[in-house]
């Protein structure tokens, strides 16, 4: 069973990364902006969903954007130890194209590690 949660996790992680990798290509700075938006959220001190990430980066970008990217960029930070979810806390997504599903609270972890990378190094 371990080995097959290994198998998914890996698939995961490399699915987020190919996500993270097409969002900074060309003319787009999404990445940045959902970086950014993330940050914001980590820092505030206040536990917070991908809902209120989402509305900091609509207030940011006037083009659509792929939605899946704040989930990557939530999903490497959370695996880098940068965010943490709250336990047993979770709420139905205010996002109608999500149909109320789970949405997890998380929090930034204290001691500077929320953190954005530097601009000029590359994403991770």
């Amino acid at each position: 069973m371990a080995d097959q949660l290994t198998l998914a996790l890996t698939d995961r992680h490399a699915g987020q990364q190919a996500n993270l990798a097409a969002s900074t290509t060309g003319h787009r700075d999404h990445r940045d902006v959902v970086e950014l938006a993330v940050t914001v959220c980590a820092r505030n001190g206040r536990p917070f969903t991908a809902d209120d990430v989402h509305r900091l980066v609509a207030r940011e970008l006037s083009a659509p954007y792929d939605h899946n990217l704040v989930s990557s960029v939530m999903g490497v930070w959370a695996h880098a130890g940068r965010i943490v979810e709250e336990p047993l806390r979770a709420t139905a997504s205010r996002q109608r194209s999500r149909r109320a599903s789970r949405n997890r609270w998380w929090s930034g972890v204290r001691g500077g590690t929320a953190d954005p990378p530097s601009p000029r190094a590359p994403h991770q």
